[in-house]
């Protein structure tokens, strides 16, 4: 039996900013990531491999490998009952989001074999960002102008993740490469498996997508792919597509605390300056409330950040090197072999 618990992460002004999970012990994990030399990273789910990985040699970029052979992988979680949904509506706007915090971080720590590894984690709401003014209220945006980034946030919290629709997956047929560039582009959205959109359930989706019930889409953001890989909801996602409303996600994530040492130079010259424009605000009457943020910021010394822990077995990443090369000759994808061997764009 895995031993956790959660609370409500909240920042200095108790803005609510996501789920704090700690995971104590458990029976082994279903999903973690393997790492090896020459940059080599592979993501298990289950023991076998569903994204392999490299990094470039001037760490500018990852390529992928989505294994689009992995068996079962539509069976992460449990299905979203209709009680489920009902339960989500009853506990009413303010709390909608929290309530699917706490649902999913019971099905991720109760599922016979639990996702997560004994450490501290974080599920944080991605929501919509409204375009900027003008705009037709209510109407909705088209595909193109899809956005969504974490709360706003008074705290020294490096947690915050942006996601655009150009980074979304074709749900239908995932690549099977993929590179991500990370001087250019955001994070990209994995798929772990096609969707049929014309099955029974995404209709059933696109119906409370519609009535404005759609639970959120779960994913998980891994360090080391730059990506978000969807552990739950790849036809919930489907139906908004298709009815052209914005869904929401949570986003799952390693939570890891610092604290760092401040430089005292740099701190007594923001006093100075500090000091300069209190006395302005004396004279004219501006508001100080971005000032005492700013000193608020200086003498904050803790620092919340989301790494990825894997585990360094492939050894010398020669049978990476095998696995990857099998399956690329194996879909006709040669036409990457030499690149990603070579960790090169």
């Amino acid at each position: 039996m895995t031993d956790y618990w959660w609370k409500d992460l909240r920042d200095r002004n108790e803005s609510w900013q996501g789920l704090e999970l700690m995971v104590r012990e458990g029976d082994g994990q279903a999903m973690e990531m393997l790492s090896g030399h020459n940059g080599r990273m592979a993501l298990q789910v289950n023991g076998q491999t569903l994204f392999w990985a490299t990094m470039l040699n001037d760490h500018s970029g990852v390529w992928l490998v989505f294994n689009a052979d992995h068996p079962a992988q539509q069976l992460l979680l449990p299905a979203i009952s209709s009680g489920d949904v009902e339960s989500a509506k009853r506990a009413g706007d303010a709390n909608w989001i929290s309530y699917w915090c706490r649902y999913f971080a019971r099905q991720l720590m109760e599922a016979p074999t639990p996702l997560l590894a004994p450490r501290r984690w974080l599920l944080r709401p991605m929501e919509q960002v409204k375009p900027t003014a003008p705009y037709v209220l209510n109407k909705p945006l088209p595909f193109e102008q899809w956005r969504f980034h974490t709360p706003a946030s008074s705290a020294q919290i490096s947690v915050n993740w942006s996601l655009w629709s150009e980074d979304f997956p074709d749900l239908q047929n995932p690549e099977k490469v993929t590179f991500v560039d990370w001087w250019w582009n955001g994070h990209l959205l994995l798929a772990r498996y096609p969707v049929d959109p014309a099955s029974g359930r995404v209709k059933w989706w696109r119906k409370k997508c519609r009535e404005g019930e759609l639970p959120p889409i779960l994913v998980w953001f891994i360090a080391g792919l730059a990506s978000f890989v969807i552990l739950d909801g790849h036809d919930r996602l489907q139906a908004a597509l298709a009815e052209g409303l914005q869904p929401q996600f949570l986003v799952l994530s390693e939570l890891t605390e610092r604290s760092y040492t401040p430089d005292e130079e740099t701190r007594e010259r923001v006093l100075r300056s500090l000091a300069l424009q209190q006395e302005k605000c004396k004279k004219t009457g501006a508001n100080i409330d971005a000032m005492n943020q700013s000193l608020l910021n200086l003498y904050d010394t803790r620092y919340l950040y989301a790494p990825t822990h894997s585990r360094a077995v492939l050894g010398d990443g020669k049978g990476w090197e095998r696995d990857v090369t099998n399956y690329l000759q194996r879909h006709q994808l040669e036409g990457y072999l030499d690149k990603i061997l070579a960790r090169e764009e």
